[in-house]
């Protein structure tokens, strides 16, 4: 599939339409396929799924299970598309859009060593590819507390994990929520198990269920009002059971498929997203080799259903969170190219790079088009190629203005006190020092314990230097791609 970058694709909606018989057109449909495509929303306007820019006029979205505008939407939400989809210029017209969050509920513990946090018996990982909401401060886990009701949603990984996209405040009147696969089933007693989660169904209008009841292996969405953290027990209000791919497309057409890899025997044996893939001597592979395939890999598996419900992928193209963030004004932006500069850096966005307004004017559309020099900008991603100094971009958020600076990615050594991270300067003489774990350090203690890992800068500009007040070691995983 040709991927377009975001600011240019919208340019492509009016095409789009005529491409679907819109009006003013005779209608060219031999250039649409079904497709169900699953992956995480990266913009607005209609709606950016996996690199594609789905018109959304005509379509029924759901939330949750409930009819929703796509204004509910977030940009980190995992939605699921059903769409016809033009091969001339892979654009599409969505049919249905469902977003389920993968659980709602209070936070029960918080692990800042693994970034990890407990919500209804389900652990969730919180990475570089994490976005949260507005009202999340700081944004990323320490903004969050116990007791917090959140909205998570996420991709699987091989332990279980919800490895989360998207972290909302839901309120503490918000209905309770778990997606999942059924296990220990008790048809006696009316329950099953979510991971750590007992649900009891007994009193649950139930839905979707050949038999009438779940069985061992469907994957549910779970909705409830009442949980005993004591017995880790939810009293479930709806069961729903969730349709297959297969089901879902009448096998027909194309899926598309983002994920994370659950089980990996081979290049032609693997799970995404706890379902089977496999590749062929003619399959593409985008941004890796097929040496790159591993457990908890972020890959988009592109291609079509095989008679034993098997996604023979004609494209798998590696998606990485990066380890690199960088926040602070935006010095020059070329959409054009598809390009912007911040702190020296040139960042080039791509089909799938994430865009959210965080700032007061929180642009619901919102686009590279839509960043001016002199935005704050907070840009994640990774340094492409190696070694280059520049990056490509995996988010961009814009953020209110401010006049400090933040540098997050991985410590190059230099003449003390200063050091780079992707080529730009640091002046770590007036800076706090502090290692991993929050231990104060001396300048020279820091500049060696920091050889290998990722450092955490705040500061100011001055110049083409940044002039550190406080830097972080960094030594654990969530600094970089591991999922």
């Amino acid at each position: 599939m040709s991927k377009i970058i975001p600011s240019v694709l919208a340019a492509t909606l009016t095409a789009l339409i005529v491409a679907c018989g819109g009006s003013g057109s005779s209608g060219n449909m031999s250039n649409l396929t079904p497709v169900l495509s699953t992956g995480t929303i990266t913009g607005f306007g209609s709606i950016y799924v996996n690199g594609v820019h789905f018109q959304t006029s005509s379509a029924t979205i759901r939330k949750n299970g409930r009819t929703a505008a796509e204004s509910q939407l977030s940009v980190g939400q995992v939605a699921r598309v059903k769409a016809q989809q033009n091969n001339t210029d892979e654009t599409g017209a969505a049919e249905s859009i469902d977003v389920d969050e993968s659980v709602i509920g209070p936070i029960a513990a918080i692990d800042t060593a693994t970034n990890m946090v407990t919500v209804l018996g389900q652990s969730v990982k919180i990475n570089m590819g994490t976005s949260f909401s507005k009202d999340i401060q700081p944004a990323d886990i320490t903004g969050l507390k116990v007791g917090d009701v959140i909205g998570v949603s996420g991709l699987l990984d091989s332990s279980g994990n919800i490895v989360a996209t998207r972290i909302e405040l839901a309120g503490s009147g918000a209905e309770l929520q778990v997606v999942g696969t059924v296990a220990s089933l008790d048809t006696t007693a009316h329950t099953f198990k979510i991971n750590a989660l007992l649900v009891n169904y007994s009193s649950a209008n139930l839905s979707g269920f050949t038999g009438g009841q779940p069985s061992d292996g469907d994957v549910v969405e779970v909705q409830g009002t009442m949980f005993d953290s004591a017995t880790m027990t939810l009293t479930a209000t709806h069961v729903e059971r969730q349709q297959s791919e297969q089901e879902e497309s009448g096998n027909n057409g194309e899926v598309e498929r983002e994920g994370l890899i659950t089980r990996f025997v081979s290049a032609t044996d693997f799970d995404v997203d706890g379902k089977p893939v496999t590749t062929t001597s003619s399959t593409m592979y985008r941004n890796g080799t097929a040496a790159d395939l591993a457990l908890n890999a972020k890959v988009e598996v592109e291609g079509t259903l095989n008679s034993s419900n098997v996604l023979v992928a004609s494209v798998v193209d590696f998606h990485r969170n990066g380890g690199i963030d960088l926040e602070s004004q935006a010095t020059a932006v070329d959409n054009t190219a598809g390009t912007l500069t911040v702190l020296g850096v040139q960042v080039t966005v791509t089909s799938t790079t994430r865009f959210e307004d965080k700032s007061s004017t929180h642009m619901e559309k919102f686009n590279l088009s839509n960043v001016m020099v002199g935005d704050t900008v907070d840009v994640r991603g990774f340094e492409s190629p190696a070694g280059s100094g520049k990056m490509v971009a995996t988010r961009i958020e814009r953020v209110s203005a401010s006049t400090t600076v933040s540098v997050h990615g991985p410590f190059t050594a230099g003449t003390s006190p200063d050091f780079t991270v992707i080529g730009i300067t640091i002046d770590a003489s007036s800076a706090t020092l502090k290692g991993d774990g929050g231990a104060t350090l001396t300048l020279a203690d820091f500049l060696t314990q920091a050889v290998g890992h990722s450092v955490e800068v705040s500061g100011t500009l001055s110049g083409m230097v940044v002039t550190a007040s406080e830097i972080e070691i960094h030594n654990h995983s969530d600094s970089g791609d591991v999922n």
